[in-house]
């Protein structure tokens, strides 16, 4: 294999269309992932990602998708381009977003809430709401708001940020800091005995 052609095949996309090009049959969805053995795992594209990429091509009309088992072709027209011609970009399945980033995502919006209205907004269960809300208080992103004769626990958002969550930093297993992924701010945690006690000292 030429440099040239070694440099091609370590790009996703015109590997996969390399392969397809020169095919004289359909090709499976493992020939086009492994096209070229010499890349190190770590830098091939995931299945999702290759997916998706295909389904783009067959869209535009490329290449057609052979069913059971799954191959691809690309249409004759197509083989006269190098490279891949640019195509639209199509919707794609949302990731689910994790626990800890849909109640960040609430408390951005709500600002204060209690326990129960950020479970239902978050969708979340309530023990690990209280936890990752813990944690948030004790980095100092907010503040128990708690009332005499309130039912639930209650926060303020008072280090308002941007739309990705706050992560934590360990020190071997202990949690020791968040850091705002919006900013690269790190904040310490303040010790839990006293979070914990505010869990019993409402504020009147």
């Amino acid at each position: 294999m030429t440099f040239v052609a070694a440099a091609r095949m370590r790009d996703p996309a015109l590997a996969a269309w390399t392969v397809l090009r020169f095919a004289q049959k359909p090709v499976s969805l493992a020939d086009i992932l492994f096209a070229n053995d010499d890349v190190a795992q770590s830098a091939r594209p995931t299945l999702a990602d290759t997916i998706h990429l295909l389904d783009r091509w067959r869209g535009a009309g490329l290449i057609q998708r052979i069913e059971k088992p799954e191959c691809y072709i690309m249409q004759a027209e197509a083989r006269a381009f190098r490279d891949p011609p640019a195509v639209g970009e199509t919707a794609r399945e949302p990731k689910p977003r994790s626990t800890r980033q849909r109640i960040w995502s609430a408390v951005r919006v709500m600002r204060s809430f209690d326990l129960v209205e950020i479970c239902f907004a978050a969708t979340v269960e309530a023990r690990a709401a209280r936890r990752i809300l813990n944690e948030l208080t004790r980095a100092g992103f907010l503040t128990r708001t708690d009332r005499a004769g309130d039912d639930h626990p209650r926060w303020r958002l008072t280090r308002p940020s941007g739309p990705l969550h706050p992560r934590i930093e360990y020190a071997g297993r202990t949690m020791v800091a968040m850091v705002d992924r919006n900013s690269g701010a790190r904040f310490p945690l303040a010790p839990s005995q006293k979070i914990l006690a505010g869990e019993i000292n409402h504020v009147s």
